[in-house]
């Protein structure tokens, strides 16, 4: 995906964050059971948080030097239904991706 599709995309997010109470994201180089998250609320802002081609500090943990991370090491974002014991509204979600733009959706076991 383009980094301004990324832009765009992340962008919606931090605009709906009371929407995405946990979205987990998947890093190119990393396993599948490496757990990282989006780290995403209400202070988060463009120019700020995230750029035109990288993120500062909003994947959990240490994903690469300094805290940054490029768009390009990102292959895939994930909503999980449940979180906790509260569950989270994929609809919504779905709506604010699918507002931003053409996006392989895919629902899972637990979707």
């Amino acid at each position: 995906m383009s980094n301004a599709k990324w832009v765009k995309l992340i962008g919606a997010l931090v605009d709906s964050w009371p929407l995405v109470p946990q979205c987990l994201v998947k890093l190119m180089w990393e396993d599948a059971s490496v757990e990282r998250y989006l780290l995403i609320d209400e202070q988060d802002s463009y120019n700020f948080n995230y750029y035109a081609s990288a993120m500062e500090s909003m994947v959990s943990g240490r994903p690469s030097l300094g805290g940054w991370c490029a768009y390009k090491e990102i292959e895939w974002l994930e909503f999980p239904r449940f979180v906790g014991a509260e569950m989270q509204d994929l609809e919504a979600v779905r709506r604010v991706v699918e507002a931003v733009g053409q996006f392989r959706v895919v629902l899972g076991a637990d979707s």
